[in-house]
């Protein structure tokens, strides 16, 4: 985590980078989950601003443009809006994908290599999200691309 002062206030700014674990047979996940809701669920209620940011290793509720093509290899779980506290959101998008399954080399196309998108941001309701976008590596790094989040701290609520 990182903190940053806000300037004229006593609050900060809690920045929380996040990787939840991928290939267990989910008490792992469900335990870092809930760790991490009481983390923002405490920053917030302290009155800070609070951003995580992360590979989930779970596809986001309703986010169904890459859809499964092999149900017997990796599936990712899915995140909903019941998994993180009241008052926050989350900040994700689909114009690309996140992630790549790495049975094999990535073929340049969605039909033919298995995509998601488990990367994205979960925000809290005193942030105003102006932006959201996965950038287009063309996964030539990692298997994973960046996602890239504008964002402004809402002054008492507005």
């Amino acid at each position: 985590e990182a903190r940053v002062p806000l300037e004229g206030t006593d609050k900060e700014l809690v920045l929380i980078n996040f990787h939840l674990e991928a290939y267990d047979s989910g008490e792992g996940k469900i335990a870092q989950s809930k760790m991490l809701a009481e983390k923002l669920e405490s920053e917030y209620q302290q009155g800070n601003y609070v951003i995580a940011g992360g590979d989930f290793n779970q596809t986001f509720e309703g986010m169904e443009k890459y859809p499964i093509h092999n149900k017997d290899k990796w599936v990712p779980g899915i995140v909903g809006a019941d998994d993180i506290p009241e008052g926050f959101s989350f900040a994700v998008s689909d114009n690309v994908p996140t992630c790549r399954l790495l049975d094999g080399p990535y073929s340049g196309n969605y039909d033919e290599s298995q995509v998601y998108v488990l990367d994205g941001f979960i925000v809290s309701n005193n942030i105003k999200v102006n932006k959201v976008g996965n950038i287009d590596t063309d996964f030539e790094y990692t298997d994973h691309q960046p996602v890239r989040m504008e964002a402004i701290c809402l002054k008492d609520g507005q």
